[in-house]
């Protein structure tokens, strides 16, 4: 497929890098609207089911979905935080403070049995105030009543119980156990008054000495709940859902969820989640284009056309997802659109770009993201060459066929019974005839929204019964048949160096519209007339052949020619002198100024508008040769080439010394087949009749 006009003009490298405030608010609006489309959930549900409702219908999975169950998915990180226990770490300075308990006691005991001039009562109650361990009244007894042994004995046996508990380690929960088993441990070591008092110490001092690391348990609980892999729930087509008369439950309604029946609650995690793709999905473009579309790129037209194609087919999307059949969703129109109003490699990668938007708006459905690349794909090769409106219909086809192919593979991977796989092929189908039906219908409006030449439009225009071609016909005939055979030359020249052929033809057909208003003045026009020329001044001549160009412009503009075609109507002069006018004038000796006698260009602005300059000259000064042959013809040719050259004609556009070669060598070949020598039949009224004379002539 020819490439738009609009695109060609960065080959010559004259539209300059739009202001970055432009594409800044592209980006921004498309990141905005993406953003928007992929997280929230404006939509109205389908369903208005709450937890706890009674369902009021049967409700079956209208497609196939996978998500993660988020409920499922918290409980078992729950059970795996709980189960794992508390991290504990010995602490040295517990035991030492439950030994220093000891030994201040001891102390404290033996000050009151060294106290003289007390009272039982006195000495029992300085144990109270001075022992850090709160003693019962049979333990003060034994510690004021032991004899020496009985007393040494239990604070030996008091030492040794409390370093043996202790230096095993004694947890919170377990203090009640340690001090039972400090009991046990006691009961071998003493007897009678001196167990009790033994005892009472070694309950006083005993401390739990293995604490709770909380930072090194919450690192291993967290470690635990990350092993937890996402419950992932698959939901079959046409499974039950929720039967009528049946509580709705959690689970029914994440299973309504994502298929979008219900209204998911507002996620600002996932809001954010999808404004970062957004954000680098389109940085990713932005970057594609500046490296290998820098013709696109460097206009905000163009970028506005390629937003404006993803945003309404992710919104399409959106939109249809939930209320029809998922491959219904005509996803491949928008690259379609843009690979006839932009280009078709651009198309490719947006292809791309459009299964991933469309993926996340299905809530992860990698079935449609797959349908929506394969379909995408096959559009862009499908309308590599248009030549009316109905190709597009016909590309929607080969786009419904691709999704059919795609769809059996889905339904044969899910193992879906065959009814519902034919249902889902009937929809991909439609879904590609939908395609062809949008297209057809909107790019009208946007060719003429963003000022936009199609290779459709441009069949269009070249169409012969366009009013303005119908005029040269009328009025203009002898110029009419010279556009024809410059279009022609023109055509077959950009094919030969990959140049835009259709535009150049439809350059071709208008370049010398102009002339409608004054035929007879140019020289193609005068048959059975005097040349007008004869009774003027070389000047005069001059400027009535300068103004078909001015003439040619207004009425392009009256008919609403595109800029990208009525452009080769001054540019197919460019500057160029009026060399016939400008020479008699200077025989008539006359003040000349060489300047009056040039166009006003511009000079060709692309290879399009550089071909038809050549062809037209070439085609003209062959024409007005007597008995052309092919190497006068090549010599004409390559001279009004090399003309042009010197003049400076061709330095504003990029052509090659290499290109001009082959558009030289294209001239030649096809000026020998126009302007072949003719035979010179014999009479043949002798050998075959009258009868036959009137065929023959027509056959020359």
């Amino acid at each position: 497929m020819s490439e738009p006009a609009d695109v060609l003009k960065l080959r010559v490298g004259k539209v300059a890098a739009s202001p970055w405030v432009g594409k800044a608010l592209v980006g921004l609006v498309t990141f905005l609207a993406l953003t928007l489309l992929t997280s929230l959930p404006y939509l109205t549900p389908r369903l208005g089911l709450r937890e706890g409702q009674v369902s009021p219908r049967d409700i079956e999975a209208p497609r196939s979905v996978d998500f993660v169950d988020l409920g499922r998915t918290e409980a078992l990180r729950r059970a795996a935080r709980e189960s794992i226990e508390p991290i504990y770490r010995p602490q040295a300075d517990v035991m030492e403070q439950s030994l220093d308990l000891v030994e201040r006691t001891v102390g404290a005991v033996a000050r009151t049995r060294a106290a003289t001039g007390l009272t039982p009562r006195q000495r029992a109650d300085m144990i109270r105030r001075e022992s850090p361990i709160r003693l019962s009244d049979p333990a003060i007894s034994a510690a004021l009543t032991l004899d020496r042994a009985g007393i040494e004995a239990a604070w030996k046996a008091a030492f040794g119980t409390v370093r043996k508990v202790m230096g095993a380690g004694v947890r919170p929960s377990d203090l009640a156990g340690a001090q039972a088993e400090a009991r046990v441990q006691l009961r071998s070591a003493a007897g009678g008054r001196t167990l009790t008092l033994a005892s009472a110490v070694v309950a006083g001092a005993l401390r739990a000495n293995r604490l709770i690391d909380e930072d090194a348990t919450e690192t291993r609980r967290r470690r635990a709940m990350a092993t937890v892999e996402p419950v992932m729930t698959s939901v079959l087509r046409g499974e039950m859902i929720v039967r009528r008369g049946e509580v709705v439950r959690s689970g029914h309604i994440r299973k309504l969820a994502a298929l979008g029946l219900v209204q998911a609650p507002l996620s600002w995690s996932r809001i954010a989640g999808m404004g970062l793709i957004s954000l680098l999905l389109l940085l990713v473009t932005a970057a594609y284009l500046r490296q290998y579309q820098p013709d696109i790129w460097a206009q905000d037209r163009l970028l506005r056309v390629w937003a404006l194609g993803v945003i309404l087919t992710v919104a399409l999307a959106r939109i249809l997802f939930t209320r029809f059949n998922p491959y219904l969703i005509p996803t491949a129109a928008g690259t379609m659109l843009i690979a006839v109003l932009l280009r078709p490699r651009l198309a490719l990668y947006t292809a791309a770009v459009l299964s991933l938007l469309v993926g996340f708006v299905s809530g992860g459905d990698l079935r449609l993201a797959l349908v929506t690349f394969v379909g995408s794909t096959v559009c862009v090769y499908a309308i590599k060459r248009i030549d009316h409106r109905t190709d597009l219909i016909v590309a929607g086809l080969q786009v419904g066929g691709a999704n059919m192919l795609a769809v059996l593979a889905i339904g044969l991977v899910d193992q879906l019974p065959w009814q519902d796989v034919l249902r889902d092929i009937g929809n991909a189908l439609g879904n590609g005839l939908l395609v062809g039906i949008i297209a057809i219908g909107t790019l009208p409006y946007l060719e003429h929204l963003f000022g936009l030449v199609t290779p459709i439009k441009l069949l269009e225009l070249s169409n012969p019964s366009h009013p303005l071609l119908r005029r040269l016909q009328i009025e203009a005939p002898g110029t009419y048949h010279h556009s024809i055979m410059v279009a022609n030359l023109a055509e077959a020249a950009a094919e030969a160096i990959g140049a835009d052929s259709l535009l150049v033809r439809v350059g071709a057909y208008y370049h010398d519209v102009g002339k409608i208003r004054r035929p007879v003045f140019f020289i193609e026009n005068q048959i059975g007339v005097d040349n007008p020329h004869d009774k003027m001044s070389p000047s005069l001549s001059a400027l009535t052949v300068q103004s078909h160009v001015r003439d040619g412009l207004d009425y392009a503009k009256e008919h609403g020619l595109p800029e990208s075609v009525s452009a080769f109507i001054p540019q197919h002069h460019g500057t160029s002198l009026i060399t016939y006018f400008y020479h008699q004038a200077k025989e008539r000796g006359e003040n000349v100024d060489e300047g009056s006698f040039r166009y006003e260009g511009p000079k060709p602005q692309s290879r399009e508008a550089a071909i038809l300059m050549l062809a037209d000259a070439a085609e003209g000064a062959v024409r007005s040769m007597g008995r052309p042959t092919p190497d006068r013809m090549e010599q004409t040719v390559r001279r009004i080439i090399r003309d042009r050259l010197e003049d400076g004609q061709l330095d504003e556009c990029d052509l090659t010394f290499r290109e001009l070669d082959i558009i030289a060598s294209t001239f030649v070949r096809l000026l020998a087949s126009m302007f072949h020598p003719r035979v010179e039949y014999p009479d043949l009224e002798r050998d075959l009749g009258g009868r036959r004379r009137e065929p023959a002539a027509r056959a020359t």
